[in-house]
């Protein structure tokens, strides 16, 4: 598997192609469609399967320096409106604040 087959691979999922098409709107200096949506789809697409078997959510991480409660929540709200439609649970999480999740 090299780059340009995990790409095709992974764009062939109706989603992750939506998700990488609006993405651009949330105007994030950083942002990344990660985990499940891709691995998944290429596993999916490799053994056969549905496109959307076993994939729990969508998730994006971004990063912003700006660590607080309430800058995470104005990108969640916005990206709520920007993928409006897509029958997916997409999740955002800002990977500037992965060190107050854990002590």
């Amino acid at each position: 598997m090299n780059e340009a087959r995990f790409l095709e691979l992974s764009l062939v999922n109706d989603v992750n192609r939506e998700i990488l098409k609006r993405l651009p709107d949330l105007d994030l200096q950083d942002a990344w469609l990660v985990s499940g949506g891709l691995f998944q789809t290429v596993w999916n697409a490799l053994t056969g399967r549905d496109l959307h078997h076993g994939i729990k959510d969508y998730d994006i991480f971004y990063f912003d320096p700006d660590t607080s409660w309430e800058a995470e929540d104005r990108v969640i709200r916005r990206a709520r409106d920007a993928f409006a439609g897509i029958d997916a649970d997409i999740e955002l999480k800002n990977q500037a604040r992965v060190h107050l999740w854990y002590e």
